[in-house]
């Protein structure tokens, strides 16, 4: 069965995913602000079947019907609540989202998922799609497994069947908390990872920097969930399968041991002393785990759990004290 899709972003993740469904034979528009395909930077993807036809002009958005299909949001992080706001007339006319972008919003400090149930009440089914790819290995059809989070299982079951194909899956989950705050952390993690990595030995310390990012993803969970009134046991019998999904370990080993991970490349360039903080996002460019740890200490009420809190004494100490600060933690 074949369905509308409307993916709105087109960077290497939105074209990547656009391309895949166009190849499954779904119908696809990608909203985007520039829409001339060759000024994208796209070397490292082998788009088969995205061309200039798809795609149309984010600032027509507002002007759009809904055509009954299902949007997915692809910007980066930061450009999240922009879009949202920027087009809000149009997101008041849909029921459903999905969304590739995971991350808060840096001015309220609240998580996407209760951005968007807050800011529309229309919207009743919400998905997040996360899992441990590059987007050029969706486009070279390397297996992959990702995880689907919604509410709805209907939503889940229609998403699951319209995107399955013999090298990628999406497993089904409820957890939505837990794989978008996995997100988050994983790219802490990276950062932590990528010094690491520069002080001592790569990899020696990394199993270990995981393994507390798992602890602090499933705390910040329970708190969520606590927070809420809500019941707990069952969240405590499905925790195994919570961390060991796609949407949390899974993207965590693949953000902390890559090199082509953003966070990890930032991370290494922290571990010189010779570098600022602001030479090296220059260098980089957007990096999640930064941003993220920033606001997760500055805009929110919650615990703050061991990676971000040292993290966020990294970011603020002088720039000789970084490595210190990391090998006491490490070596403790």
């Amino acid at each position: 069965m074949t369905s509308n899709f409307r993916v709105l972003g087109a960077g290497v993740w939105g074209l990547a995913f656009s391309d895949y469904l166009l190849k499954l034979g779904h119908s696809v528009e990608i909203f985007c602000r520039d829409t001339n395909l060759s000024n994208k930077n796209i070397s490292e993807l082998k788009l088969s079947h995205v061309s200039d036809k798809n795609l149309m002009s984010l600032d027509t958005l507002n002007a759009q019907k809904s055509n009954g299909g299902i949007n997915i949001i692809a910007v980066n992080s930061k450009g999240f609540s922009e879009l949202l706001n920027k087009h809000e007339s149009y997101f008041s006319t849909l029921h459903e989202l999905v969304s590739l972008t995971k991350g808060l919003d840096h001015t309220s400090g609240k998580y996407f998922s209760d951005y968007v149930f807050d800011m529309f009440s229309n919207i009743k089914r919400y998905g997040l799609i996360s899992g441990p790819s590059f987007a050029k290995d969706l486009c070279h059809e390397k297996k992959i497994s990702v995880s689907f989070a919604t509410l709805d299982n209907k939503f889940s079951n229609l998403m699951v069947e319209a995107t399955k194909s013999s090298y990628f899956e999406m497993i089904p989950t409820t957890y939505i908390y837990h794989i978008e705050i996995a997100g988050i952390i994983k790219n802490i993690a990276a950062i932590l990872c990528g010094m690491a990595d520069k002080y001592f030995s790569k990899g020696i310390h990394s199993n270990m920097i995981i393994k507390k990012a798992c602890q602090e993803t499933w705390q910040r969970g329970i708190e969520i969930f606590n927070k809420n009134n809500e019941n707990i046991d069952h969240l405590v019998k499905d925790r195994n399968s919570i961390i060991t999904s796609p949407g949390c370990i899974g993207d965590m080993i693949l953000t902390c041991k890559q090199n082509a991970s953003r966070n990890y490349q930032f991370g290494k360039l922290m571990a010189d002393p010779s570098i600022s903080i602001e030479d090296a996002t220059t260098m980089v460019g957007t990096v999640e785990g930064y941003d993220c740890c920033l606001t997760l200490v500055d805009k929110t009420q919650s615990a703050q759990g061991e990676l971000t809190s040292l993290l966020y004494k990294i970011i603020k100490a002088e720039n000789t004290q970084r490595e210190s600060l990391l090998k006491d933690f490490l070596q403790a």
